[in-house]
């Protein structure tokens, strides 16, 4: 029998900047599907949620930045810190102004 394992895609470990519409945190893992990230802003699992990805190290001149939209689907308390979890319904790269070269 399998463990109480659900994910279908597979995880990747990094921290990345994550900015909420009111307070900030840094992902612990994610993937197309989902993400875990902790920060100090309290969730309910249900709720829908909308935060942005700041990918800083794919364009050394600005960070490219991927709005998700998505439901909480976990929450853990860890400390000082709430570690949350979401799966991803849609996700949107925001669009560069300035000149392509």
């Amino acid at each position: 029998m399998k463990g109480s394992e659900q994910r279908g895609a597979q995880r990747y470990q990094g921290k990345l900047p994550v900015e909420l519409a009111s307070g900030k945190g840094v992902t612990r893992d994610f993937s197309g599907s989902g993400i875990f990230f902790e920060t100090d802003r309290s969730f309910t699992p249900g709720q829908p949620i909308e935060f942005t990805l700041v990918l800083e190290h794919i364009d050394p001149k600005r960070p490219v930045r991927v709005t998700c939209k998505g439901e909480i689907v976990r929450v853990e308390k860890s400390g000082q810190k709430i570690g949350v979890a979401a799966a991803i319904s849609s996700y949107e790269f925001e669009e560069v102004q300035g000149e392509v070269t």
